[in-house]
């Protein structure tokens, strides 16, 4: 067992917050609330909750706490009460807006079902935890923190502890303006599966696409400002610090270099021979710098969201390149990116559509030869609940087109479906859902369908299937071999 990658100063403070977070007791401080307290949460949209005192004339002495929520579905907004019921001026201190916690916790186990795969059976774990402080309502500051573990048992069987920071920032903020500087999680675009204006975000590859997209995601340095207009934002991103994705190790089935069979990820083995990539040395560590600027602004209309996307940054995921006999080199190219996206209700569904033009996408010569070449990226989704039932489906078709591309291995134009069909039963105690994305122009098929144990709140056990299935030169052809049988366990805290 080694400690693979440390990113930051932050592992001190962060062992420190694991420790504290896990130590805490509960104590015997009194809260008393006296009279009416009116707690309004400062973010859009959240609802009102009155708290008042009642005296009943069987229970004489005592005080019956009757809470009221004026928007019941606002339901997200964490409300901490001290022990003074007299709401703070602004700049005034509020020690009790301190909140240090564990996050989440999850645990999983899994079978790769064919024997060709390179790994038999799989550990995984994760453990997050926060510690966030509000001095007064213009400041906050927030440390968070995720240890992973990882394991596979096979060929290349390997064991991976790695510690990592989460969304660690300080906060300013008015009624019209939030400034963040430190390291964030910024997802930009309509689609839900494969957001096409997402220019900021930095991938996390470590279990390819077992996870949802949340979960596919790792915080980044970056400054951000923004601004609040009417119904309209612009957000603005500088990302000084480039972070390039998240990888696997090496031995990891997950590894888009396949140094066993000599494959790389999207490329044909009859395109890039399989002797020149077992016997290569993989570098895929990004270069230094920083990894560009982003502005969005989105608007909100009575019956429709609209967004538009402009950026000039590095793609987080790795494009490998022949950088010489026995050199395999990762990129992560700068490109121009120009977009719009919009989100209307109508008709019982969500319908949402993205465009965006890139300049420099990376692709290869048949010499081998590495270049770049504009492409134009769209996509279109539905999401309803068919008869007003608790069945959620949620569809997509998104496509890529090369514009005047030289003669390459790469594909020019990809197009394909991807989709999420999920219902609870059993009094909600139960979900049953069933995740899929297909190639419509090459073989490229995976398919999710999972069952979950929801009736121990906040704890939720599963059962799930990844299935891979395509064309030597597609996603789910590099990892036809990597099926897996996965049950797990993960809650909330």
């Amino acid at each position: 067992m080694f400690l693979r990658r440390q990113h930051g100063p932050l592992l001190l403070p962060l062992t420190i917050l694991f420790a504290s977070a896990t130590g805490l007791a509960a104590d015997d401080t009194e809260i008393v609330i006296e009279d009416e307290v009116l707690i309004e949460a400062d973010d859009a949209g959240a609802g009102e909750i009155l708290i008042e005192e009642t005296t009943g004339s069987e229970t004489a002495g005592q005080d019956d706490l009757v809470i009221e929520e004026s928007d019941p579905m606002a339901t997200d907004e964490a409300i901490v009460l001290g022990t003074d019921t007299n709401e703070p001026l602004d700049g005034e201190s509020q020690d009790s807006n301190l909140e240090i916690k564990l996050d989440d916790a999850w645990a999983e186990y899994g079978h790769f079902t064919r024997s060709n795969s390179e790994s038999d059976n799989s550990l995984y774990g994760k453990l997050s935890a926060s510690a966030n402080w509000q001095p007064n309502s213009n400041w906050e500051l927030q440390l968070a923190g995720r240890v992973d573990g990882y394991d596979e048992d096979g060929t290349n069987s390997f064991t991976d502890i790695n510690a990592d920071y989460g969304d660690s920032y300080i906060r300013y903020r008015t009624e019209n303006l939030k400034l963040t500087f430190g390291t964030q999680t910024v997802v930009w675009g309509r689609l839900d599966e494969l957001p096409i204006a997402d220019r900021v975000s930095t991938a996390d590859l470590t279990r390819f696409v077992l996870d949802d997209i949340e979960d596919r995601r790792r915080s980044n340095p970056m400054i951000r400002a923004e601004a609040f207009v009417g119904s309209g934002k612009l957000d603005l991103v500088w990302l000084y610090d480039f972070r390039g994705a998240e990888l696997p190790d090496k031995d990891s089935v997950w590894y888009p270099v396949n140094r066993e069979t000599g494959r790389i990820i999207g490329f044909d083995p009859d395109d890039v021979p399989p002797a020149s990539v077992k016997n290569s040395h993989v570098s895929d560590s990004p270069s230094s710098g920083d990894g560009g600027f982003a502005a969005r602004y989105t608007r909100t209309h009575s019956s429709a969201d609209i967004g538009i996307t402009v950026a000039h940054t590095r793609q987080s995921t790795p494009y490998y390149r022949s950088a010489g006999v026995g050199q395999i080199e990762a990129l992560y190219p700068r490109s121009w990116a120009y977009g719009a996206d919009a989100a209307i209700d109508a008709a019982g569904a969500t319908w949402r559509a993205e465009l965006l033009y890139s300049s420099d996408n990376p692709v290869t010569r048949e010499n081998l030869g590495y270049t770049t070449t504009p492409a134009m990226s769209w996509g279109a989704g539905v999401e309803f609940h068919p008869g007003d039932s608790d069945t959620r489906v949620n569809l997509q078709l998104v496509g890529m087109n090369l514009i005047d591309s030289p003669s390459i291995i790469d594909r020019k134009e990809v197009y394909s479906v991807n989709g999420e069909v999920e219902t609870p039963f059993d009094r909600e105690r139960w979900r049953a859902k069933l995740g899929f994305y297909a190639g419509l122009k090459d073989k490229d098929i995976y398919l999710n369908p999972e069952i979950a144990f929801l009736g121990w709140e906040p704890h939720e056990l599963y059962l799930a299937l990844h299935y891979f299935s395509g064309d030597e030169n597609t996603f789910s052809g590099f990892h036809e071999d990597h099926s897996s049988i996965n049950l797990g366990w993960r809650t909330n805290f």
